[in-house]
């Protein structure tokens, strides 16, 4: 999208002087830097850069003022305070994967756009300090972007390289052992500011919560944009992660965590591993492009495309239920040694033109994924564990593995119009998929193609007043592997959605307030076949319906406030094997959370200190099953920063900083996601740390 490139994120203490930043067009658009809590543009949710009012489906940005305040370090913790996102369903166990749901199903992860495509084990996962922010887009979302499961899709937007130098460093330290360093240097490379780059790295090293664990990443991500004039501009992205130690993917039983056991509670720092086994090694490379040009006032040209490899070395001893004596610890063991490429482009041709008095803004584009990748699981039996007093370093014999290779394509063509008459705002879009797999084992392969139509339409009214109530429909697809009793090849699971809400913008205020309520189907899942046992069928369905509200306002120049409600009622509407009714597990009926940061004004006695709180509540979930409730939770957090150079001038730059996440050191289980496996969620976790801008 052809922005101007702007200056960075303000800080959260008083601001440290910088070069003025020349801007050209519009001040805000869906790339630039936000100040302050409070996006106004997106681009995830029509693939064109366009008001959040005007969009007619539920999108919530996270924008790098707010990543930097709450020291999010992770993308589940970037979500904390959304609407409709429930995140960290595995606890603090797995931190190597961005597990979480939106409207309670599962949702993907895109990266500046393009689908971040995972294999087995293999899945990428990029460190918050290398986005400028992060947009939720809630609901089906297949008409613009192919194949996707139903709950939506979470867009990371990079750091770009900025027209004007800004510089950072910053070190920190806390619980656990923790230290991260972070750097980041952008401006213009030539006097006329037509070649601007960026360079972002991240080092981090601390323990995992689980004793004897650890977590390791070094992230570097360098950036060029060359801009030969106000219409053209090219961005070329590099990116290298490694990460060498990635904590635990285990759990504990529910007996001893939500349940009573005889022998008292399961620490909370308990392994369910072996040091001497566990090993996650995992490596990104990337290659990626942004071209964009603008021919004239009414067409555009964007090309987008990205290389990705993801290799990843996996070893695990994980827990497997208690046996009846309700101390003594089934455990398995896996293994896989993976690696993938994946590429993606995106090429979109867009038209701002009018009709009579209908104002239209028309997308039409091509995308395509491909990967190509291989995996070696093995699955086998490991040594019990004494969970109330677990002897490591028992002998673990890995299992066979059996390698299998997946090559696969998707084609997509889409069209989009939005159609403008007076105050009404008409979105549609439509969209053709094929998609083609191949799976190659010791035994053969195997093809498989699919084919979808899916389509998106909804209605905005824009009030004068900033009130903008919207109707919308959106589906999606998403392939299934397997076939019938009969060898028919199983169509791909559906997902639709109605959704009515409003928006509301309170002209002369940098606020927004959005209420939703939906209702959201997955169709075509697969469910056992009561004539065939042993077979499946599509009979079964899911449904999901809810209620979102969601704030972000500056009540003044020093107060950022954030509150969020999510009602979700989910349930198995349809199943042949004994879960109709049921609800989703992991998912809550209530979450609410709320956020302020506060700025002390400048020339008051306490110029340069910012605090900042939050709460956030987490309703009861049940398991899988349905046999037990999960008790829900209340967790507090809260920082702390001062810029130094309200002091004295010679430290104009230097910010310091104190976080504590879950400051009451509240014990509590995230969720028991599925089976006899449950999880902790994160313990009291404090940083205190120092950046120094120029």
């Amino acid at each position: 999208m052809a922005i101007a490139q702007d200056g960075g994120s303000g800080a959260s203490g008083a601001p440290v002087e910088l070069p003025a930043v020349t801007v050209t067009g519009q001040g805000e658009t869906a790339l630039t830097p936000v100040t302050g809590y409070v996006a106004n543009q997106q681009a995830t949710g029509t693939k064109t850069d366009t008001p959040l009012i005007e969009t007619p489906q539920s999108i919530s940005v996270i924008p790098a003022d707010q990543i930097r305040d709450q020291n999010a370090q992770s993308l589940n913790q970037i979500v904390r305070y959304t609407a409709g996102v429930t995140p960290e369903t595995r606890g603090a166990v797995s931190t190597r994967y961005d597990q979480l749901t939106i409207r309670g199903f599962d949702a993907d992860s895109y990266w500046n756009g393009l689908k971040l495509q995972s294999l087995y084990y293999a899945a990428p996962q990029l460190d918050p300090f290398l986005l400028e922010r992060v947009e939720v887009l809630k609901g089906p979302t297949s008409v613009l972007y192919g194949q996707s499961p139903a709950g939506g899709l979470i867009n990371q937007v990079s750091k770009r390289p900025t027209a004007t130098p800004q510089n950072e460093v910053g070190f920190e330290f806390g619980t656990n052992n923790h230290l991260r360093g972070t750097a980041d240097f952008s401006g213009p490379i030539d006097a006329e500011g037509k070649f601007l780059y960026r360079l972002s790295a991240v080092g981090l090293t601390e323990d995992g919560q689980f004793r004897t664990t650890e977590n390791e990443r070094v992230a570097l991500a360098p950036t060029f944009t060359w801009q030969p004039d106000a219409d053209t501009s090219l961005t070329l992205f590099g990116f290298y992660q490694r990460d060498p130690k990635s904590n635990s993917y285990g759990g504990v039983p529910p007996e001893g965590t939500v349940l009573p056991n005889p022998f008292g509670k399961i620490p909370v720092d308990f392994y369910d591993g072996d040091p001497n086994f566990e090993k996650f090694d995992r490596t990104q490379k990337s290659a990626a492009y942004d071209f964009d040009k603008r021919f004239n006032d009414t067409w555009s040209l964007r090309l987008n495309g990205r290389w990705l490899r993801t290799e990843a070395d996996y070893d695990s001893v994980y827990a497997n239920g208690l046996q009846p004596d309700l101390r003594t610890l089934n455990r398995g063991v896996a293994t896989s040694r993976e690696a993938m490429d994946s590429y993606t482009l995106d090429n979109q041709i867009e038209g701002r033109l009018a009709t009579g008095p209908v104002s239209h803004t028309v997308l039409a584009g091509f995308d395509y994924q491909r990967l190509d990748g291989h995996y070696a699981p093995g699955f086998g039996v490991g040594p019990s564990l004494d969970v109330f007093a677990p002897v490591y370093g028992l002998p673990i014999v890995p299992p066979d593995t059996s390698r299998t290779d997946l090559k696969s394509n998707q084609y997509g063509v889409y069209i989009q119009d939005q159609l403008k008459l007076g105050g009404f705002v008409l979105t549609l879009a439509g969209r053709k998929d094929w998609v083609e797999t191949k799976t190659t084992t010791e035994f053969g392969s195997s093809n498989k193609s699919d084919q979808a139509l899916t389509g998106r339409a909804g209605l905005t009214y824009l009030f004068e007043n900033g009130i903008a109530p919207y109707v919308s429909y959106a589906e999606s697809f998403n392939p299934q592997t397997g076939t019938d009793f009969f060898g028919n090849v199983f169509d791909p699971e559906e997902g639709t959605q109605y959704e009515v809400g409003v928006k509301y913008q309170p002209p002369g205020t940098n606020s927004l307030f959005t209420a939703a309520v939906f209702e959201l189907t997955r169709s075509n899942l697969l469910t056992s076949d009561p004539a065939f046992p042993g077979f499946s069928v599509q009979s079964g369905e899911a449904r999901s319906r809810g209620i979102e509200l969601e704030a972000r306002m500056a009540v003044t120049d020093q107060l950022d406030v954030i509150g969020a409600y999510t009602f979700l009622d989910t349930e198995y509407t349809k199943d042949n094997d004994g879960r109709e009714g049921f609800r989703l597990a992991a998912i809550p009926r209530h979450q609410a959370s709320g956020w302020a940061n506060y700025r002390m004004p400048e020339g008051s006695v306490l110029e340069g200190l910012s605090i900042g709180g939050g709460v956030r509540f987490t309703g009861s979930t049940v398991n899988s099953a349905n046999t037990f409730k999960v008790p829900s939770f209340t967790l507090v957090d809260a920082a702390v920063t001062y810029d130094l150079g309200s002091l004295t001038p010679t430290l104009a730059g230097a910010e310091v900083s104190l976080n504590a996440k879950n400051l009451f050191n509240k014990e509590y289980v995230a969720s028991c996601y599925f089976g006899e496996w449950c999880a902790y969620g994160y313990e009291r976790t404090v940083t205190a740390g120092l950046r120094y801008r120029w």
